[in-house]
């Protein structure tokens, strides 16, 4: 397994743009799993689980690494290409300078989809009482160029990159695992109320 996969295809990105398939790819370690393994951690059907693992492996994101023969039925076992899938950074500044309606719109979704993933983790952390106030911080009525808004999330990347590359072995037992979010969304409610005034 790679470390990282960088998706230059429209059809990638579209396999990618859907919160349970983002599920899928994150309920894999290091060993590979069969579609029966995937559904009973997520508590999903096997068929529903099957379609969107096709779907992973079709657009190539997901690939099949072993097929093991158990009771006269082949189970096949899956493993994500790579620990991260990133977005090609031309893609992104096509869709922008374009004005690439499509490739705009599949971005648009892959947002969405990982937004919703991140919503998800929100409301079972809550559930289970694990949201605290020291955990979450809301800035909002800021006005920044697109400049200074890609500064602030290549800051705050660097920033994170620093503290995991700083870590010490003998912390592992105390870390838990975390979905670390930060956006600069803009507010367009906001900014069509200020252009009508």
């Amino acid at each position: 397994m790679k470390d990282i996969l960088v998706l230059r295809d429209i059809d990638e990105i579209k396999a990618v743009s859907h919160p349970y398939r983002l599920e899928i790819m994150e309920a894999f370690d290091e060993e590979p799993l069969s579609a029966k393994q995937l559904s009973e951690i997520l508590g999903e059907p096997h068929a529903k689980v099957n379609y969107h693992i096709k779907t992973l492996l079709a657009a190539g994101i997901l690939e099949l690494v072993e097929e093991r023969v158990k009771s006269g039925i082949i189970e096949k076992y899956y493993l994500p290409k790579a620990k991260m899938v990133v977005i090609d950074k031309s893609i992104l500044n096509k869709s922008m300078e374009d004005g690439d309606s499509e490739v705009t719109r599949t971005l648009n979704q892959a947002s969405i989809a990982h937004f919703e993933k991140v919503s998800g983790d929100f409301y079972r952390a809550a559930e289970n009482m694990e949201i605290h106030s020291k955990h979450i911080r809301m800035h909002n009525e800021y006005y920044l160029t697109e400049d200074e808004a890609k500064e602030l999330i290549t800051t705050f990347g660097e920033k994170l990159k620093e503290i995991m590359d700083g870590r010490k072995k003998e912390d592992d037992k105390k870390r838990r695992p975390y979905n670390i979010v930060f956006m600069a969304i803009p507010d367009i409610r906001r900014e069509k109320k200020i252009s009508k005034e």
